[in-house]
């Protein structure tokens, strides 16, 4: 089972990322090229855009229903395991960027329907890239939004306190590592990184349904980063990790 439609506020992260370029001042909407070379229109549509075609933002809504009817259709399509909401809202979203035709190759969507959920959202950062002049290069506002898309994917998970994967209590070292392989970088890296995407959770307006959440889990993951860093410490210098 999956849902059959995107929640509405899954349509506005969708708007929101690909904004409503060239309107003028008397309201007309104008194509363009997007950074990948393609003519664009209204919300991101491109199915029989061309140069100089012009539309009303009545037009480009019709257009961005229709688009989200058809990838709405492609996760239906290509997807065999169940989904909630969110999930399914994480890969429209995805799928109306990248296209049906990558998705239906991707790494991503093999594990998925494998039933590796934890490995989707690792696999959704990884579509941060497009080919501009020739190289491909990483994007921010690709990076921004597959950070958005993959928190999204991710909300449905189990905690540990609601019958998720249990945490060891102690774990044996056997062998001596270098302070690369140490927990005190873990520990940190995990405390940068959700501190980072903390920000990015307030400064994304566009999740207005879903920002108090990703607020407080990534501020849980900082506040338990910054503590694995500083225990960590501790345990290497004890165990001669340098």
């Amino acid at each position: 089972m999956q849902p059959d439609k995107i929640s509405a506020q899954a349509q506005n992260l969708i708007k929101s990322f690909e904004g409503l370029a060239k309107v003028g001042t008397d309201g007309v909407i104008r194509s363009y090229r997007c950074p990948a070379g393609r003519w664009t229109i209204g919300w991101g549509h491109t199915k029989g855009v061309r140069s100089g075609m012009k539309i009303t933002e009545e037009e480009a809504q019709a257009f961005f229903l229709e688009d989200i009817v058809a990838f709405e259709k492609a996760i239906k399509r290509q997807v065999k395991v169940p989904l909630s909401q969110n999930q399914f809202d994480a890969l429209v979203c995805l799928v109306y960027n990248i296209g049906e035709g990558n998705f239906s190759k991707s790494t991503l969507l093999k594990k998925l329907n494998r039933g590796l959920y934890d490995e989707v959202p690792e696999q959704i950062l990884r579509w941060n890239k497009a080919t501009l002049d020739g190289n491909l290069q990483t994007l921010r506002g690709l990076t921004r939004r597959r950070t958005a898309e993959s928190a999204l994917f991710s909300m449905d998970a189990p905690l540990p306190s609601n019958g998720g994967e249990e945490t060891p209590q102690k774990v044996e070292q056997k062998a001596l590592k270098p302070l690369t392989k140490s927990k005190t970088i873990a520990g940190t890296s995990v405390a940068g990184a959700a501190t980072m995407l903390s920000e990015v959770s307030v400064q994304l307006e566009v999740l207005t349904g879903y920002s108090d959440i990703l607020h407080t889990v990534f501020l849980v993951l900082a506040l338990g980063g910054i503590g694995l860093a500083a225990y960590a410490r501790i345990k290497d210098s004890k165990e001669g990790i340098h």
